[in-house]
Protein backbone atom coordinates (compact mmCIF):
# COMPACT_ATOMS: atom_id res chain seq x y z
CA UNK A 1 0.00 0.00 0.00
CA UNK A 2 1.13 3.74 -1.25
CA UNK A 3 1.65 5.16 2.59
CA UNK A 4 2.37 9.68 2.54
CA UNK A 5 4.63 10.46 5.47
CA UNK A 6 5.13 14.15 6.87
CA UNK A 7 7.90 14.75 8.98
CA UNK A 8 9.85 18.29 9.66
CA UNK A 9 12.92 16.37 11.42
CA UNK A 10 15.50 14.57 8.59
CA UNK A 11 16.54 12.44 11.21
CA UNK A 12 13.17 11.57 12.36
CA UNK A 13 12.16 11.31 8.86
CA UNK A 14 14.91 9.25 7.43
CA UNK A 15 14.18 6.32 10.23
CA UNK A 16 10.69 6.20 9.45
CA UNK A 17 11.38 5.86 5.98
CA UNK A 18 13.50 3.36 6.12
CA UNK A 19 11.27 0.98 8.64
CA UNK A 20 8.52 1.64 6.02
CA UNK A 21 10.39 0.35 3.24
CA UNK A 22 11.25 -2.27 5.18
CA UNK A 23 7.71 -3.24 5.87
CA UNK A 24 6.95 -3.46 2.05
CA UNK A 25 5.26 0.31 1.77
CA UNK A 26 5.12 2.45 -1.05
CA UNK A 27 6.59 5.87 0.73
CA UNK A 28 5.84 9.41 -0.44
CA UNK A 29 8.19 11.90 2.03
CA UNK A 30 7.51 15.34 2.13
CA UNK A 31 9.21 17.80 4.85
CA UNK A 32 5.86 19.78 6.24
CA UNK A 33 2.43 20.14 6.02
CA UNK A 34 1.76 22.31 3.59
CA UNK A 35 3.58 19.64 1.07
CA UNK A 36 1.27 16.93 2.80
CA UNK A 37 -2.31 18.97 2.07
CA UNK A 38 -1.07 19.37 -1.62
CA UNK A 39 -0.26 15.45 -2.06
CA UNK A 40 -3.62 14.60 0.07
CA UNK A 41 -5.81 16.29 -2.53
CA UNK A 42 -4.45 14.69 -5.34
CA UNK A 43 -7.18 12.49 -7.52
CA UNK A 44 -4.09 9.35 -6.39
CA UNK A 45 -3.40 10.44 -3.13
CA UNK A 46 -2.17 7.69 -0.68
CA UNK A 47 -5.12 6.41 1.52
CA UNK A 48 -2.50 5.73 4.40
CA UNK A 49 -0.97 9.01 6.17
CA UNK A 50 1.72 9.28 9.21
CA UNK A 51 1.77 13.21 10.12
CA UNK A 52 4.21 14.92 12.28
CA UNK A 53 2.30 16.84 14.96
CA UNK A 54 4.22 19.95 15.13
CA UNK A 55 5.37 20.97 11.68
CA UNK A 56 6.17 24.56 10.47
CA UNK A 57 3.21 26.61 9.06
CA UNK A 58 0.45 23.78 8.80
CA UNK A 59 0.61 21.23 11.54
CA UNK A 60 -0.25 17.59 11.63
CA UNK A 61 -3.79 18.53 13.05
CA UNK A 62 -4.46 21.20 10.58
CA UNK A 63 -3.99 18.37 7.78
CA UNK A 64 -6.13 16.43 9.55
CA UNK A 65 -9.34 18.90 9.69
CA UNK A 66 -8.88 20.09 6.22
CA UNK A 67 -8.73 16.45 4.91
CA UNK A 68 -12.02 15.56 6.88
CA UNK A 69 -13.99 18.80 5.43
CA UNK A 70 -13.60 17.23 1.92
CA UNK A 71 -16.08 14.59 2.43
CA UNK A 72 -16.41 13.34 -0.95
CA UNK A 73 -12.17 12.67 -0.74
CA UNK A 74 -11.34 9.23 -0.58
CA UNK A 75 -10.78 8.56 2.90
CA UNK A 76 -7.26 8.74 4.14
CA UNK A 77 -6.55 6.97 7.54
CA UNK A 78 -4.35 8.99 9.52
CA UNK A 79 -1.57 8.17 11.91
CA UNK A 80 -0.72 11.33 14.07
CA UNK A 81 3.62 11.29 15.40
CA UNK A 82 3.65 13.51 18.36
CA UNK A 83 6.57 14.19 20.74
CA UNK A 84 3.98 15.43 23.29
CA UNK A 85 2.04 12.71 25.75
CA UNK A 86 -0.36 15.02 27.11
CA UNK A 87 -3.53 13.80 26.93
CA UNK A 88 -5.06 16.73 26.50
CA UNK A 89 -3.20 16.93 22.89
CA UNK A 90 -4.04 13.80 22.19
CA UNK A 91 -7.86 14.44 22.61
CA UNK A 92 -7.28 17.20 20.01
CA UNK A 93 -5.22 15.61 17.70
CA UNK A 94 -8.50 12.70 17.01
CA UNK A 95 -10.81 15.95 17.63
CA UNK A 96 -9.14 17.16 14.44
CA UNK A 97 -9.66 13.75 12.40
CA UNK A 98 -6.91 11.41 12.92
CA UNK A 99 -7.59 7.76 13.40
CA UNK A 100 -4.23 6.83 15.82
CA UNK A 101 -1.73 8.14 17.21
CA UNK A 102 1.86 7.43 18.02
CA UNK A 103 4.78 9.11 20.22
CA UNK A 104 8.34 9.41 20.00
CA UNK A 105 10.39 8.00 20.32
CA UNK A 106 8.08 4.87 18.84
CA UNK A 107 8.52 1.70 19.20
CA UNK A 108 8.93 -0.13 15.62
CA UNK A 109 6.57 -2.92 16.57
CA UNK A 110 4.28 -0.96 17.88
CA UNK A 111 4.35 1.44 14.63
CA UNK A 112 3.75 -1.52 12.47
CA UNK A 113 0.99 -3.19 14.14
CA UNK A 114 -0.78 0.15 14.03
CA UNK A 115 -0.01 0.63 10.58
CA UNK A 116 -1.27 -3.13 10.10
CA UNK A 117 -5.06 -1.68 11.77
CA UNK A 118 -4.90 0.83 9.77
CA UNK A 119 -4.11 -1.31 6.72
CA UNK A 120 -7.11 -3.42 7.44
CA UNK A 121 -9.35 -0.74 8.25
CA UNK A 122 -8.66 0.56 4.89
CA UNK A 123 -9.15 -3.12 3.10
CA UNK A 124 -12.63 -3.07 5.30
CA UNK A 125 -13.66 -0.12 3.77
CA UNK A 126 -13.16 -0.68 0.43
CA UNK A 127 -14.93 -3.59 0.80
CA UNK A 128 -17.91 -2.34 2.03
CA UNK A 129 -18.04 0.59 -0.25
CA UNK A 130 -18.12 -2.28 -2.76
CA UNK A 131 -20.81 -4.11 -1.55
CA UNK A 132 -22.73 -1.13 -1.26
CA UNK A 133 -22.17 0.16 -4.77
CA UNK A 134 -23.16 -3.39 -6.05
CA UNK A 135 -26.50 -3.28 -3.43
CA UNK A 136 -27.43 0.23 -5.35
CA UNK A 137 -26.78 -0.72 -8.24
CA UNK A 138 -29.19 -4.44 -8.01
CA UNK A 139 -31.34 -1.94 -6.15
CA UNK A 140 -31.95 0.51 -9.18
CA UNK A 141 -30.96 -1.48 -12.52
CA UNK A 142 -32.02 -4.20 -14.14
CA UNK A 143 -29.37 -7.66 -13.46
CA UNK A 144 -29.67 -9.14 -16.95
CA UNK A 145 -29.36 -6.45 -19.05
CA UNK A 146 -27.93 -4.18 -16.93
CA UNK A 147 -30.46 -0.99 -17.66
CA UNK A 148 -32.07 0.99 -15.39
CA UNK A 149 -35.06 -0.60 -13.65
CA UNK A 150 -38.63 0.40 -13.04
CA UNK A 151 -36.99 2.51 -9.57
CA UNK A 152 -34.36 3.98 -11.29
CA UNK A 153 -36.60 4.98 -13.91
CA UNK A 154 -39.13 6.33 -12.56
CA UNK A 155 -36.54 8.74 -10.36
CA UNK A 156 -35.38 9.88 -13.57
CA UNK A 157 -38.18 10.24 -15.59
CA UNK A 158 -39.36 12.71 -12.39
CA UNK A 159 -36.01 14.52 -12.61
CA UNK A 160 -36.79 15.09 -16.21
CA UNK A 161 -40.59 16.06 -15.84
CA UNK A 162 -39.53 18.59 -13.55
CA UNK A 163 -37.01 20.41 -16.19
CA UNK A 164 -39.48 19.69 -18.88
CA UNK A 165 -42.14 21.74 -16.18
CA UNK A 166 -39.76 24.38 -15.92
CA UNK A 167 -38.81 24.87 -19.50
CA UNK A 168 -41.88 23.78 -21.12
CA UNK A 169 -41.27 21.39 -23.34
CA UNK A 170 -42.18 18.61 -24.66
CA UNK A 171 -40.99 15.18 -23.30
CA UNK A 172 -42.32 11.91 -24.50
CA UNK A 173 -42.64 7.96 -22.94
CA UNK A 174 -42.03 5.17 -25.33
CA UNK A 175 -43.23 1.33 -23.69
CA UNK A 176 -41.50 -1.10 -26.26
CA UNK A 177 -42.69 -4.48 -26.19
CA UNK A 178 -41.52 -8.03 -27.86
CA UNK A 179 -44.15 -9.80 -30.01
CA UNK A 180 -45.01 -12.74 -29.16
CA UNK A 181 -41.65 -13.19 -26.56
CA UNK A 182 -43.39 -16.15 -24.47
CA UNK A 183 -43.47 -18.30 -27.29
CA UNK A 184 -39.82 -18.38 -27.75
CA UNK A 185 -39.54 -18.98 -23.99
CA UNK A 186 -41.43 -21.83 -24.04
CA UNK A 187 -40.36 -22.76 -27.58
CA UNK A 188 -36.12 -22.52 -27.06
CA UNK A 189 -35.53 -22.33 -23.01
CA UNK A 190 -35.20 -19.30 -20.47
CA UNK A 191 -31.22 -19.36 -21.44
CA UNK A 192 -32.06 -18.54 -24.77
CA UNK A 193 -34.78 -15.86 -23.62
CA UNK A 194 -32.42 -14.21 -21.40
CA UNK A 195 -30.08 -13.97 -24.00
CA UNK A 196 -32.60 -12.42 -26.48
CA UNK A 197 -33.26 -9.65 -23.99
CA UNK A 198 -29.19 -8.70 -23.41
CA UNK A 199 -29.02 -8.43 -27.12
CA UNK A 200 -32.32 -6.27 -27.65
CA UNK A 201 -31.01 -4.30 -24.72
CA UNK A 202 -27.62 -3.44 -26.22
CA UNK A 203 -29.75 -2.99 -29.58
CA UNK A 204 -32.55 -0.32 -28.23
CA UNK A 205 -29.42 1.81 -25.99
CA UNK A 206 -27.77 2.19 -29.44
CA UNK A 207 -30.66 3.13 -31.70
CA UNK A 208 -31.57 5.78 -29.16
CA UNK A 209 -30.35 8.82 -29.06
CA UNK A 210 -27.56 10.07 -26.37
CA UNK A 211 -30.20 12.24 -24.30
CA UNK A 212 -32.90 9.38 -24.25
CA UNK A 213 -32.94 7.19 -21.24
CA UNK A 214 -33.84 3.63 -21.68
CA UNK A 215 -34.63 0.97 -18.90
CA UNK A 216 -36.10 -2.23 -18.43
CA UNK A 217 -39.33 -2.44 -17.10
CA UNK A 218 -39.55 -6.25 -16.59
CA UNK A 219 -40.22 -9.00 -18.90
CA UNK A 220 -39.59 -8.64 -22.21
CA UNK A 221 -40.66 -4.70 -21.50
CA UNK A 222 -38.44 -1.70 -22.19
CA UNK A 223 -39.25 2.32 -21.67
CA UNK A 224 -37.18 4.89 -22.97
CA UNK A 225 -37.80 8.96 -22.02
CA UNK A 226 -37.46 11.14 -25.24
CA UNK A 227 -36.03 14.53 -24.80
CA UNK A 228 -35.05 17.01 -26.84
CA UNK A 229 -38.00 16.16 -29.64
CA UNK A 230 -40.00 18.97 -31.40
CA UNK A 231 -43.08 16.72 -32.07
CA UNK A 232 -45.15 13.61 -32.83
CA UNK A 233 -43.00 13.37 -36.12
CA UNK A 234 -39.68 13.26 -34.25
CA UNK A 235 -40.72 10.73 -31.41
CA UNK A 236 -42.19 8.53 -34.24
CA UNK A 237 -38.78 8.81 -36.09
CA UNK A 238 -37.20 7.50 -32.73
CA UNK A 239 -39.65 4.82 -32.60
CA UNK A 240 -39.16 3.50 -36.13
CA UNK A 241 -35.96 3.30 -35.58
CA UNK A 242 -35.86 0.55 -32.33
CA UNK A 243 -38.73 -0.78 -33.61
CA UNK A 244 -36.38 -1.21 -37.26
CA UNK A 245 -32.94 -2.52 -35.23
CA UNK A 246 -34.84 -4.95 -33.62
CA UNK A 247 -36.44 -6.88 -36.38
CA UNK A 248 -32.84 -7.40 -37.74
CA UNK A 249 -32.46 -11.31 -37.54
CA UNK A 250 -30.46 -12.25 -33.70
CA UNK A 251 -28.43 -15.35 -33.92
CA UNK A 252 -29.08 -16.85 -30.69
CA UNK A 253 -27.41 -20.13 -29.32
CA UNK A 254 -27.57 -21.57 -33.00
CA UNK A 255 -30.87 -20.32 -33.48
CA UNK A 256 -31.64 -17.81 -36.00
CA UNK A 257 -34.81 -15.63 -34.70
CA UNK A 258 -37.05 -13.03 -36.54
CA UNK A 259 -38.41 -10.91 -33.47
CA UNK A 260 -40.96 -7.56 -34.00
CA UNK A 261 -41.79 -5.25 -31.20
CA UNK A 262 -44.61 -2.93 -30.33
CA UNK A 263 -43.90 0.70 -29.31
CA UNK A 264 -46.51 3.10 -27.44
CA UNK A 265 -45.92 6.87 -27.08
CA UNK A 266 -47.28 8.93 -24.62
CA UNK A 267 -46.11 12.94 -24.14
CA UNK A 268 -45.95 15.22 -21.54
CA UNK A 269 -47.83 17.61 -21.24
CA UNK A 270 -50.82 16.84 -23.28
CA UNK A 271 -51.36 12.55 -21.90
CA UNK A 272 -50.16 13.35 -18.63
CA UNK A 273 -48.01 15.26 -16.20
CA UNK A 274 -46.74 12.80 -13.89
CA UNK A 275 -45.05 9.64 -13.85
CA UNK A 276 -47.72 6.81 -13.38
CA UNK A 277 -50.56 8.83 -15.74
CA UNK A 278 -47.54 8.43 -18.56
CA UNK A 279 -46.75 5.13 -18.43
CA UNK A 280 -49.68 4.28 -18.20
CA UNK A 281 -51.06 5.58 -21.21
CA UNK A 282 -47.31 4.81 -23.14
CA UNK A 283 -48.51 1.08 -22.10
CA UNK A 284 -52.22 1.20 -23.04
CA UNK A 285 -50.43 3.04 -26.91
CA UNK A 286 -48.63 -0.04 -26.94
CA UNK A 287 -51.20 -2.48 -26.39
CA UNK A 288 -53.06 -0.45 -29.31
CA UNK A 289 -49.88 -1.50 -31.45
CA UNK A 290 -50.26 -5.04 -30.90
CA UNK A 291 -53.49 -5.14 -31.23
CA UNK A 292 -52.96 -3.72 -34.74
CA UNK A 293 -51.05 -7.06 -35.57
CA UNK A 294 -47.31 -5.43 -33.89
CA UNK A 295 -44.30 -4.54 -35.52
CA UNK A 296 -45.63 -1.10 -35.42
CA UNK A 297 -45.79 1.75 -32.79
CA UNK A 298 -49.28 4.17 -31.79
CA UNK A 299 -49.66 7.12 -29.81
CA UNK A 300 -51.70 7.27 -27.24
CA UNK A 301 -55.36 8.37 -27.30
CA UNK A 302 -58.15 9.32 -24.89
CA UNK A 303 -60.78 6.66 -26.45
CA UNK A 304 -57.88 4.09 -25.75
CA UNK A 305 -58.43 4.05 -21.78
CA UNK A 306 -61.81 2.10 -22.76
CA UNK A 307 -60.76 0.02 -24.80
CA UNK A 308 -57.97 -1.46 -22.73
CA UNK A 309 -59.75 -1.09 -20.15
CA UNK A 310 -62.39 -3.74 -22.16
CA UNK A 311 -59.42 -5.56 -22.99
CA UNK A 312 -58.83 -6.01 -19.57
CA UNK A 313 -62.29 -7.18 -18.45
CA UNK A 314 -62.51 -9.53 -21.29
CA UNK A 315 -59.02 -11.61 -20.58
CA UNK A 316 -60.56 -11.84 -16.78
CA UNK A 317 -63.99 -13.06 -18.29
CA UNK A 318 -61.59 -15.70 -20.73
CA UNK A 319 -60.43 -17.18 -17.61
CA UNK A 320 -63.73 -17.72 -15.74
CA UNK A 321 -65.07 -19.10 -19.28
CA UNK A 322 -62.93 -21.64 -19.04
CA UNK A 323 -63.84 -23.27 -15.71
CA UNK A 324 -67.83 -21.84 -16.39
CA UNK A 325 -67.73 -24.38 -19.75
CA UNK A 326 -68.60 -21.34 -21.88
CA UNK A 327 -66.99 -22.20 -25.14
CA UNK A 328 -69.42 -23.75 -28.01
CA UNK A 329 -68.17 -25.87 -30.78
CA UNK A 330 -69.82 -25.07 -33.66
CA UNK A 331 -69.24 -27.59 -36.82
CA UNK A 332 -68.64 -26.62 -40.71
CA UNK A 333 -69.13 -29.15 -43.13
CA UNK A 334 -65.95 -30.50 -45.07
CA UNK A 335 -67.57 -31.77 -48.28
CA UNK A 336 -66.22 -33.48 -51.79
CA UNK A 337 -65.68 -30.86 -54.33
CA UNK A 338 -67.30 -33.55 -56.91
CA UNK A 339 -70.21 -35.11 -55.18
CA UNK A 340 -71.04 -32.91 -52.03
CA UNK A 341 -71.12 -35.58 -50.02
CA UNK A 342 -70.51 -34.97 -46.53
CA UNK A 343 -66.46 -35.99 -45.46
CA UNK A 344 -65.78 -34.16 -42.50
CA UNK A 345 -66.32 -31.38 -40.03
CA UNK A 346 -63.78 -28.61 -39.32
CA UNK A 347 -64.40 -28.02 -34.74
CA UNK A 348 -64.99 -24.11 -34.50
CA UNK A 349 -64.73 -22.76 -31.08
CA UNK A 350 -67.31 -20.11 -30.44
CA UNK A 351 -67.70 -17.97 -26.99
CA UNK A 352 -71.36 -17.43 -25.53
CA UNK A 353 -70.31 -14.70 -23.35
CA UNK A 354 -72.97 -13.97 -20.20
CA UNK A 355 -72.92 -10.07 -20.91
CA UNK A 356 -72.21 -9.50 -24.61
CA UNK A 357 -73.53 -12.44 -26.07
CA UNK A 358 -72.28 -14.81 -29.28
CA UNK A 359 -68.19 -13.96 -29.60
CA UNK A 360 -66.51 -15.73 -32.76
CA UNK A 361 -62.61 -16.51 -32.68
CA UNK A 362 -61.08 -13.45 -33.79
CA UNK A 363 -62.72 -11.33 -31.32
CA UNK A 364 -60.79 -13.51 -28.43
CA UNK A 365 -58.49 -16.13 -29.80
CA UNK A 366 -55.10 -13.14 -29.77
CA UNK A 367 -55.98 -12.45 -26.29
CA UNK A 368 -56.09 -16.12 -24.90
CA UNK A 369 -52.44 -16.70 -26.96
CA UNK A 370 -51.06 -13.28 -25.00
CA UNK A 371 -53.06 -14.98 -21.62
CA UNK A 372 -51.41 -18.54 -22.55
CA UNK A 373 -55.35 -19.71 -21.89
CA UNK A 374 -55.17 -21.03 -26.12
CA UNK A 375 -53.45 -24.46 -24.66
CA UNK A 376 -56.55 -25.13 -21.88
CA UNK A 377 -59.77 -23.55 -24.18
CA UNK A 378 -57.93 -25.72 -27.42
CA UNK A 379 -58.13 -29.07 -25.19
CA UNK A 380 -61.45 -28.34 -24.32
CA UNK A 381 -62.13 -27.74 -28.01
CA UNK A 382 -60.78 -31.39 -28.55
CA UNK A 383 -62.50 -33.10 -26.10
CA UNK A 384 -65.92 -31.55 -27.24
CA UNK A 385 -65.46 -32.43 -30.89
CA UNK A 386 -63.82 -35.98 -30.45
CA UNK A 387 -66.71 -36.69 -28.47
CA UNK A 388 -69.22 -35.52 -30.71
CA UNK A 389 -67.55 -37.59 -33.56
CA UNK A 390 -68.00 -40.46 -31.42
CA UNK A 391 -71.34 -39.94 -30.54
CA UNK A 392 -72.39 -39.40 -34.15
CA UNK A 393 -70.99 -42.72 -34.73
CA UNK A 394 -72.59 -44.29 -32.05
CA UNK A 395 -76.09 -42.78 -33.46
CA UNK A 396 -75.45 -44.93 -36.60
CA UNK A 397 -74.15 -42.41 -38.71
CA UNK A 398 -71.17 -43.25 -41.13
CA UNK A 399 -67.77 -42.13 -39.63
CA UNK A 400 -66.59 -38.69 -40.64
CA UNK A 401 -63.42 -37.24 -40.75
CA UNK A 402 -62.62 -34.72 -37.32
CA UNK A 403 -60.63 -31.47 -38.16
CA UNK A 404 -59.38 -29.55 -34.88
CA UNK A 405 -57.26 -26.55 -34.92
CA UNK A 406 -54.53 -26.56 -32.80
CA UNK A 407 -52.53 -23.63 -31.84
CA UNK A 408 -48.49 -22.92 -32.00
CA UNK A 409 -48.12 -22.02 -28.26
CA UNK A 410 -49.81 -26.16 -27.60
CA UNK A 411 -47.77 -27.60 -30.29
CA UNK A 412 -44.34 -26.08 -28.87
CA UNK A 413 -45.66 -26.73 -25.14
CA UNK A 414 -44.69 -30.11 -25.26
CA UNK A 415 -47.29 -32.42 -24.42
CA UNK A 416 -49.54 -32.18 -27.27
CA UNK A 417 -48.89 -35.61 -28.35
CA UNK A 418 -50.00 -36.60 -24.74
CA UNK A 419 -53.06 -34.32 -24.60
CA UNK A 420 -54.71 -36.09 -27.78
CA UNK A 421 -53.74 -39.53 -26.40
CA UNK A 422 -55.58 -39.19 -23.67
CA UNK A 423 -58.97 -37.19 -25.13
CA UNK A 424 -58.86 -40.20 -27.67
CA UNK A 425 -58.39 -42.48 -25.14
CA UNK A 426 -61.25 -40.33 -23.04
CA UNK A 427 -63.48 -40.27 -25.86
CA UNK A 428 -62.78 -43.94 -27.51
CA UNK A 429 -62.66 -42.52 -30.45
CA UNK A 430 -60.63 -43.79 -33.87
CA UNK A 431 -57.06 -41.75 -34.33
CA UNK A 432 -58.20 -42.17 -38.15
CA UNK A 433 -61.11 -39.81 -37.40
CA UNK A 434 -59.01 -37.25 -36.28
CA UNK A 435 -57.60 -33.97 -38.27
CA UNK A 436 -55.36 -31.88 -36.54
CA UNK A 437 -54.67 -28.11 -38.42
CA UNK A 438 -51.64 -26.20 -37.88
CA UNK A 439 -50.78 -22.94 -39.75
CA UNK A 440 -47.69 -22.76 -41.69
CA UNK A 441 -46.25 -20.33 -39.44
CA UNK A 442 -46.95 -21.72 -36.67
CA UNK A 443 -45.02 -24.87 -37.83
CA UNK A 444 -42.37 -22.68 -39.26
CA UNK A 445 -41.69 -21.09 -35.87
CA UNK A 446 -39.55 -24.03 -35.21
CA UNK A 447 -39.26 -26.50 -37.66
CA UNK A 448 -37.10 -29.22 -35.79
CA UNK A 449 -39.40 -29.41 -32.75
CA UNK A 450 -42.97 -29.32 -35.03
CA UNK A 451 -41.76 -32.41 -36.88
CA UNK A 452 -40.52 -34.50 -34.12
CA UNK A 453 -44.04 -33.47 -32.24
CA UNK A 454 -46.32 -34.28 -36.14
CA UNK A 455 -44.32 -37.82 -36.48
CA UNK A 456 -45.56 -39.16 -32.65
CA UNK A 457 -48.79 -37.88 -33.83
CA UNK A 458 -48.84 -39.76 -37.28
CA UNK A 459 -47.56 -42.70 -35.09
CA UNK A 460 -50.78 -42.72 -33.47
CA UNK A 461 -52.80 -42.50 -36.32
CA UNK A 462 -53.91 -38.53 -36.68
CA UNK A 463 -54.04 -37.00 -39.66
CA UNK A 464 -52.13 -33.49 -39.98
CA UNK A 465 -53.28 -30.60 -42.36
CA UNK A 466 -51.68 -27.34 -42.98
CA UNK A 467 -54.12 -24.86 -42.06
CA UNK A 468 -54.40 -21.21 -44.36
CA UNK A 469 -51.61 -22.16 -46.58
CA UNK A 470 -49.88 -19.38 -48.12
CA UNK A 471 -51.36 -16.71 -46.17
CA UNK A 472 -47.93 -16.66 -43.61
CA UNK A 473 -44.90 -18.16 -45.81
CA UNK A 474 -45.98 -19.93 -48.67
CA UNK A 475 -42.89 -22.69 -48.01
CA UNK A 476 -42.42 -25.68 -49.90
CA UNK A 477 -40.06 -26.47 -47.49
CA UNK A 478 -42.94 -26.53 -45.17
CA UNK A 479 -44.72 -29.30 -47.64
CA UNK A 480 -41.77 -31.60 -47.93
CA UNK A 481 -40.20 -31.08 -44.08
CA UNK A 482 -43.14 -32.47 -42.66
CA UNK A 483 -45.39 -35.69 -42.32
CA UNK A 484 -48.74 -33.70 -43.48
CA UNK A 485 -51.53 -35.39 -45.40
CA UNK A 486 -53.57 -32.45 -46.05
CA UNK A 487 -52.92 -29.14 -47.55
CA UNK A 488 -55.91 -26.19 -47.03
CA UNK A 489 -55.99 -23.32 -49.37
CA UNK A 490 -56.33 -19.85 -47.44
CA UNK A 491 -59.43 -18.32 -48.27
CA UNK A 492 -58.04 -15.02 -49.24
CA UNK A 493 -56.67 -17.30 -52.58
CA UNK A 494 -59.64 -18.61 -53.14
CA UNK A 495 -62.01 -15.47 -53.17
CA UNK A 496 -60.44 -14.24 -56.08
CA UNK A 497 -60.38 -17.68 -58.17
CA UNK A 498 -62.58 -15.99 -60.46
CA UNK A 499 -61.63 -12.56 -60.63
CA UNK A 500 -57.71 -12.52 -59.98
CA UNK A 501 -55.49 -13.90 -62.35
CA UNK A 502 -52.70 -14.21 -59.77
CA UNK A 503 -54.96 -15.61 -57.28
CA UNK A 504 -56.21 -18.59 -59.75
CA UNK A 505 -52.78 -19.16 -60.46
CA UNK A 506 -51.56 -19.81 -56.61
CA UNK A 507 -54.78 -21.90 -55.92
CA UNK A 508 -53.85 -23.97 -59.23
CA UNK A 509 -49.85 -24.09 -58.07
CA UNK A 510 -50.62 -25.65 -54.46
CA UNK A 511 -53.35 -28.21 -56.03
CA UNK A 512 -50.76 -29.33 -58.72
CA UNK A 513 -48.24 -29.87 -56.15
CA UNK A 514 -49.88 -30.94 -53.62
CA UNK A 515 -51.41 -33.78 -55.31
CA UNK A 516 -47.93 -34.38 -56.79
CA UNK A 517 -46.81 -35.22 -53.35
CA UNK A 518 -49.55 -37.51 -52.55
CA UNK A 519 -51.15 -35.14 -50.19
CA UNK A 520 -55.03 -33.92 -50.73
CA UNK A 521 -56.09 -30.51 -50.93
CA UNK A 522 -58.97 -28.71 -49.44
CA UNK A 523 -60.10 -24.99 -50.31
CA UNK A 524 -61.28 -23.04 -47.35
CA UNK A 525 -64.13 -20.32 -48.04
CA UNK A 526 -66.11 -21.22 -50.90
CA UNK A 527 -69.06 -19.21 -51.41
CA UNK A 528 -70.20 -18.86 -55.04
CA UNK A 529 -70.91 -21.63 -57.90
CA UNK A 530 -68.59 -20.49 -59.86
CA UNK A 531 -65.62 -20.48 -57.12
CA UNK A 532 -67.13 -24.44 -56.94
CA UNK A 533 -67.15 -24.86 -60.70
CA UNK A 534 -62.95 -23.72 -61.04
CA UNK A 535 -61.88 -25.39 -57.99
CA UNK A 536 -63.33 -28.60 -59.77
CA UNK A 537 -61.69 -27.69 -62.73
CA UNK A 538 -58.43 -27.43 -60.36
CA UNK A 539 -59.27 -31.00 -59.58
CA UNK A 540 -59.47 -29.93 -55.61
CA UNK A 541 -60.64 -32.87 -53.44
CA UNK A 542 -62.44 -31.09 -50.62
CA UNK A 543 -63.86 -27.68 -49.85
CA UNK A 544 -66.01 -25.67 -47.46
CA UNK A 545 -67.35 -22.55 -46.76
CA UNK A 546 -70.91 -20.69 -46.65
CA UNK A 547 -72.03 -22.26 -49.89
CA UNK A 548 -72.00 -25.71 -48.27
CA UNK A 549 -73.09 -24.52 -44.92
CA UNK A 550 -72.19 -21.73 -42.39
CA UNK A 551 -70.47 -23.15 -38.87
CA UNK A 552 -73.76 -24.82 -36.81
CA UNK A 553 -73.98 -26.05 -33.35
CA UNK A 554 -73.77 -29.90 -33.36
CA UNK A 555 -77.52 -30.20 -33.13
CA UNK A 556 -78.25 -28.59 -36.03
CA UNK A 557 -75.19 -30.73 -37.27
CA UNK A 558 -76.81 -33.64 -36.63
CA UNK A 559 -79.64 -32.85 -38.35
CA UNK A 560 -78.43 -32.28 -41.06
CA UNK A 561 -76.13 -35.60 -40.65
CA UNK A 562 -79.71 -36.89 -40.94
CA UNK A 563 -81.57 -35.24 -43.71
CA UNK A 564 -77.97 -36.21 -46.03
CA UNK A 565 -78.77 -40.07 -44.50
CA UNK A 566 -82.68 -39.72 -45.14
CA UNK A 567 -82.13 -39.10 -49.00
CA UNK A 568 -79.44 -42.09 -49.25
CA UNK A 569 -76.43 -39.06 -49.83
CA UNK A 570 -74.06 -37.25 -48.16
CA UNK A 571 -74.91 -33.94 -50.00
CA UNK A 572 -76.58 -31.52 -47.85
CA UNK A 573 -75.33 -28.44 -50.03
CA UNK A 574 -77.66 -25.95 -51.04
CA UNK A 575 -76.27 -26.64 -54.65
CA UNK A 576 -75.20 -29.18 -56.15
Amino acid sequence: MKILLAEDDPVSRRLVESRLVKWGYDVEVVSNGAEAWEVLQRQDAPRLAILDWMMPGMDGAQVCREVRKRTRQQYVYIILLTAKDDKQDLIQGMAAGADDYITKPFDAHELEARLRVGTRILELQTELLALSKALQEQATHDPLTGLPNRLLFSDRLTQRLALARRQQQLLAIMFIDLDRFKRINDALGHSTGDELLKQAARRLTESLREADAVARMGGDEFTAILTGIAGAEDAGRVAQRALDVLSEPFVLNGHELFVTASAGIAFYPQDGADVETLVKNADSAMYRAKEQGGNNYQFYTEALNAAVLERVTLANDLRKALERQEFQVYYQPLVDIRTCDTLGAEALVRWRHPQLGMLFPDQFISLAEETGLIVPMDEQVLHAACAQNKAWQDAGFPPIEMAVNTSGQQLRQGDLVEAVKRVLAETDLDPQYLTLELTESALMSDPDLAAGVLRRLKAIGVRIAIDDFGAAHFSLDCLKRFPIDIVKIDRSFVRGITTNPNDAAIAGTVVALAHSLKLKVIAEGVETLAQLGFLRSLDCDEMQGYFVSRPVPSEEFTELLREAHRAGTGDFSRAA
